[in-house]
């Protein structure tokens, strides 16, 4: 599992991945523009064993610099239940540990359980604070 830069050989592969469908994250295409104008935003693909299965954008918190913030966190649907999405949420997690950040956090739709039960596998928690319309999850380092 690495995260691995989005250029123009792999761009399209990576927003081939979203599904218009899928009311609980923004698009691909729109994450990977909206990147752009965020200084700290890091948008990377989710790739395993040279095969793109998702895409990430984290970084240092706009509002709390004391946050690793995960933006986007998606697995492509076709590449979903095959641990993928645990392999690639414990590698945010060693980053953000490794860049020094006590505090990992991430939101998410009140009705997306998959992810509930994700991040809550992997040791996060929440007090139910909202943010921008979703429940925030923490996690400490």
């Amino acid at each position: 599992m690495e995260f691995i830069d989005i250029d123009r050989e792999n761009w399209e592969e990576v927003v081939s991945l979203s599904d218009p469908k899928d009311r609980y994250i923004a698009s691909n295409l729109y994450s990977i523009a909206e990147a752009q104008f965020y200084e700290k935003a890091i948008s990377k693909a989710i790739s395993s064993n040279g095969v793109i299965v998702g895409y990430t954008m984290y970084g240092e918190d706009d509002d709390n610099g004391d946050v690793f913030w995960i933006d986007r966190f998606m697995i492509g649907r076709h590449h979903r239940r095959n641990g993928y999405g645990s392999a690639a949420l414990l590698k945010l997690l060693e980053l953000g540990a490794s860049m020094g950040f006590k505090h990992i956090e991430t939101s998410t739709g009140s009705e997306n359980a998959p992810m509930q039960q994700l991040l809550k596998k992997h040791g996060f928690r929440t007090d139910n604070k909202m943010r921008y319309g979703e429940v925030v999850y923490y996690y400490h380092c």
